[in-house]
């Protein structure tokens, strides 16, 4: 997929997180074909001792005119020490939010076409 960038901080590379986000981004991009680009930063940031270390993953999602962002930031999701269950959950909920403008917008478009065409008079 074009207009991929995938960013590590505080976090060594992964080659399979790595490709988990590019296997997430193209699916994501084949379902919604508007997409402009992903942007995915994992991070692994100092929490404190008692909590552990947990990931957390933002993702900005580009679509015409307006920009998704989801920071998947779950302080007290356990599971979450597992990068790839931050990655995963991370694309459900860009998933949701890209459905749901995505169905406003076509929603939209139906409505203004419905009042576009004149009803025709016997």
């Amino acid at each position: 997929m074009k207009g991929l960038e995938i960013s590590f901080r505080d976090i060594e590379h992964s080659d399979g997180i790595e490709q988990l986000i590019r296997d997430k981004a193209g699916k994501i991009s084949s379902i919604y074909d508007s997409i402009t680009g992903i942007r995915a930063v994992v991070a692994m940031p100092h929490n404190h001792s008692h909590k552990g270390k947990l990931a957390h993953v933002s993702l900005e999602i580009g679509l015409p005119g307006e920009t998704v962002a989801i920071t998947n930031d779950n302080h007290d999701n356990k599971a979450h020490e597992d990068m790839y269950v931050a990655v995963k959950d991370a694309f459900d909920v860009a998933q949701r939010k890209v459905r749901k403008i995505h169905e406003k917008r076509h929603d939209l478009k139906r409505r203004a076409g419905s009042a576009a065409t004149p009803e025709i008079a016997e």
